[in-house]
């Protein structure tokens, strides 16, 4: 009888030692794959592991090892085994039998605006007897984008109405910058109050009032993402682009075309954003968003981005500039810009508790835009 069992232990010690150890790694498959390709800032999303032991032989143990931004929060059942501390950090424990795949969903929210990859997950392995047996790496290539959250309607109001001003004084013929032309399926950029609540009953899908512009007025919008100053405001730098973004949606939908100028860098390779073109139908938003996603913290020189911009000579022209900076170079810059056939709005992004500065410059008129921090 004990010959029977020490039999049993023994092929069991030969089937972990020789063929656990030394094929672990065969047929064994890991991908990690975000469920969205796109997220707004403070929504949730989910991770998915999909791990496949694809072979004859039974793997106890193995352990899933993921590291992603600190930006990226696990939330419910998902933290457990996770920790943050310069990154996010999961670790999960899969056990397979022969030929068997294994699919965990894990969710989370994204934090903060950026552009998030998982580039490897690390793999360790055990026998029967939870010794450890080797170490592996996988390479992995998934990303996320999280874009900007979007502004309040009510407070973009502000903006527009005091665009919708800028207009009507550029060009008295038409009575409304915003002219109502049809009716179309609603998109998640789409402010609430062009909802048709009527058609929409009728109808049974959700449907907004589009808008033609009417004037042939070119709108430039300028935002600025330099900080100079030693203690960095990160809080006014966000909303800027939180700004943007939920403005551009606005305008676009109103059937408005604008040309978007920044002195940011994106990527990695701290290149430049160029000069991006949006027509009035809203189709590059996406191809915008990811851009304002992936800003990084590298800048060029404000008032240079500013003296570069040309002034078109058959066409009137308005500048919506966007920036927290009000020294004496960015004012002289503004000043610079601004014409009677070309007039600037200035939105400033301030904290509560800084002083308001006092700027009176011809053709532009100026907004600030308290910040709560």
């Amino acid at each position: 009888m004990y010959w029977i069992l020490l039999l049993g232990l023994a092929l069991a010690w030969i089937l972990q030692t020789i063929l656990i150890r030394r094929m672990w790694q065969q047929g064994l498959s890991v991908e990690l794959r975000f469920r969205d390709r796109y997220i707004y800032e403070g929504d949730s999303c989910a991770l998915q592991e999909i791990v496949t032991n694809d072979k004859w032989i039974p793997l106890p143990a193995l352990e899933v090892r993921i590291a992603m931004s600190r930006h990226l929060a696990f939330t419910g059942e998902s933290v457990q085994n996770s920790g943050v501390s310069d990154q996010t950090y999961k670790r999960d424990v899969f056990s397979f039998l022969f030929h068997q795949q294994v699919t965990r969903t894990l969710s989370f929210t994204g934090k903060k605006r950026g552009c998030y990859e998982i580039r490897q997950a690390d793999l360790k392995a055990y026998d029967f007897f939870f010794r450890p047996l080797d170490y592996a790496t996988v390479p992995q290539s998934t990303m996320l984008y999280v874009y900007p959250a979007q502004i309040d309607t009510k407070r973009l109001n502000i903006i527009t109405t005091a665009i919708s001003g800028a207009i009507l004084v550029q060009n008295k013929l038409f009575p409304d910058p915003f002219e109502f032309s049809g009716i179309r399926e609603y998109q998640p950029t789409d402010p609430m109050n062009h909802i048709n609540w009527k058609a929409t009953m009728r109808m049974g899908t959700p449907l907004v009032n589009q808008f033609d512009s009417t004037t042939s007025l070119d709108l430039n919008l300028i935002f600025d993402m330099e900080d100079s100053h030693i203690r960095k405001e990160e809080a006014l730098l966000e909303e800027t682009i939180r700004i943007v973004s939920s403005l551009a949606a606005r305008l676009v939908a109103a059937r408005m075309p604008l040309v978007l100028y920044s002195n940011a860098a994106v990527g990695s390779e701290k290149t430049q954003l160029s000069p991006v073109e949006l027509p009035a139908n809203g189709s590059h938003m996406s191809e915008l968003n990811q851009q304002l996603a992936c800003i990084n913290g590298y800048t060029v020189s404000c008032t240079k981005l500013l003296d570069s911009i040309e002034l078109s000579k058959q066409k009137k022209q308005m500048h919506v500039f966007i920036s927290k900076n009000t020294d004496e170079e960015i004012i002289r810059s503004v000043g610079g810009l601004a014409t009677a056939s070309s007039p600037v709005l200035w939105i400033i992004p301030k904290s509560p508790y800084t002083r308001q500065p006092d700027i009176t410059l011809p053709f532009v008129q100026t907004i600030f835009w308290e910040v709560e921090l």
